[in-house]
């Protein structure tokens, strides 16, 4: 009979959540769906187990009988993204492997690949062995029958390999139903029956089981019909494409590269297009000669097919570098995405802004000056105002609308350094700042005390708003350790 293999990561968000955390694995921890109060857990440890939570618990409740509780959301992104690694990773070992939804379990076609190994055993182990490495707990069981694998697999951990389909039918009936991604209701009706393991589960009539229990209970019955077993249906490779050729002789000439670099682009973006793909970004290689290997990423606004303004942006960016010598051998690889077809937006529907273009001009800009030279400020939690927030790449422009019942928004434009004012004159009164540029203060608001830094510098300042004679509206601040008035910015 032909084999099959499931491999299992039991518990895949917990497990990532505890890669990202570690220092937490020695505490109760809880995968939640939501981090307000009332989200609900969806995965425990064991230590939150012995402490008699469950699934479905709202946090609150949790905490009030954990308190030293550990609790955070592992997005779905964050999970198809794992299991997207965890398919090409399990593609060295076999070319068929399909996940099941993203629960943490693959199938595996072992097939051909025995004698390769040394058996069955030798190549499970492999895989086991390999994802332990990369700190994942996983159980890797070679059996028969796709799910009843899969049921072996939650009851063992480790490598186990199946000698018959009566023995992987009798450990796998040992399986108990709670393991199953039934909800909690249904588990708790069928126990009330005395039904607690998978053999009792599929000892009742298939028929009854949709009427008396629903159509979630029934689909899992099915799954593990004997007849209706479906063959692995393989996850494709994510191959990127890549080209290369030789520049012969060496040539430093910008121009007669960016014509040889077109032709090389052309070809590789009809490979692109015939696979129903677009381009996301080009990794751009020079093999100099007598000079180390250069390289560039170039990035367009959105994924595209367009060769002009592909090589565009590499003529950008290639003429703000100074190459070391003579290229030798130029290499591009295309990072692609599933191709979209854009929709038509409907008469009267359409922005106001043309955010293609912006994404454009963006993409121009970075590509002539480098990935930072494109940012926006994000908030954080400091308590200096200059600490307050910093700058992070963006790669495409954001619109906001704003209503006609929005307050007005006051724009403060906050320098990287406070300037420090010039000193009274003898003379005057140390009462108020002096301003540059023959300016002077008509009013000034405030003042608003920030205090802090005691761990590391002591910080005491007084802010004002200050009202200039020239209608400018200025931020500043009384340094009281120092003596000294500073300018921190100005208001629009």
């Amino acid at each position: 009979m032909r084999r099959v293999t499931c491999v299992l990561l039991p518990m895949l968000p917990m497990q990532i959540l505890l890669r990202q955390k570690p220092h937490w694995r020695n505490a109760p921890v809880a995968v939640v769906d939501d981090e307000g109060s009332h989200g609900r857990i969806t995965h425990l440890n064991g230590l939150a187990r012995k402490c008699r939570l469950r699934i479905g618990m709202r946090q609150t409740v949790a905490r009030d009988l954990v308190p030293n509780l550990h609790t955070a959301v592992v997005s779905p992104d964050e999970t198809s993204a794992i299991t997207q690694e965890l398919i090409a990773s399990l593609q060295t070992f076999s070319p068929r492997v399909e996940a099941i939804d993203q629960t943490g379990a693959f199938h595996v076609d072992p097939e051909g690949l025995r004698r390769l190994y040394g058996g069955y055993r030798n190549w499970a182990t492999c895989i086991h062995h390999y994802l332990r490495a990369r700190h994942w707990h996983s159980a890797v069981t070679v059996g028969f029958h796709r799910y009843r694998t899969l049921a072996v697999a939650m009851l063992n951990g480790g490598v186990t390999i199946l000698e018959s389909p009566d023995q992987e039918r009798e450990q796998s009936d040992k399986t108990p139903l709670g393991e199953f991604d039934l909800p909690g209701d249904i588990c708790e009706n069928l126990a009330a029956l005395g039904i607690e393991t998978l053999g009792d589960f599929l000892g009742l009539p298939a028929g009854e089981l949709h009427s008396r229990f629903g159509a979630e209970a029934s689909a899992l019955h099915d799954l593990f019909a004997e007849g209706l077993q479906l063959p692995i249906q393989a996850s494709a490779f994510d191959e990127p494409s890549r080209i290369s050729f030789q520049v012969d002789p060496p040539d430093d000439d910008q121009h007669r590269l960016l014509f040889a670099i077109k032709g090389a682009l052309h070809s590789l973006l009809h490979q692109v297009r015939a696979r129903g793909e677009a381009v996301e970004s080009l990794e751009l290689s020079l093999h100099l000669e007598r000079a180390p290997l250069h390289e560039e990423h170039i990035e367009p606004a959105s994924p595209t097919l367009d060769l002009m303004m592909l090589l565009e942006l590499i003529r950008l960016r290639l003429g703000e570098v100074e190459l070391g010598g003579a290229v030798e051998e130029v290499e591009i690889l295309t990072n692609t995405v599933r191709a979209r077809a854009e929709q038509a937006s409907l008469p009267g529907h359409q922005s106001a802004r043309d955010m293609g273009a912006a994404h454009q001009a963006l993409a121009r800009i970075r590509a002539a000056y480098g990935e930072q030279s494109v940012t926006k400020a994000s908030l954080r939690e400091a308590h200096l105002p200059e600490a307050s927030f910093r700058w992070e790449p963006i790669q495409r422009a954001e619109t906001r609308t704003n209503t006609s019942s929005e307050k007005p928004t006051m724009i403060r434009r906050v320098f990287a350094q406070p300037k420090p004012l010039p000193p009274r004159k003898p003379k005057e009164p140390e009462a108020g700042p002096s301003l540059l540029q023959n300016q002077a203060i008509e009013h000034l608001y405030g003042p608003y005390r920030v205090s802090g830094g005691w761990w590391k510098r002591l910080v005491e300042r007084d802010y004002y708003y200050a009202e200039t004679d020239h209608g400018d509206l200025l931020w500043l601040f009384y340094d009281r350790p120092r003596k000294r008035w500073f300018l921190h910015g100005v208001l629009d």
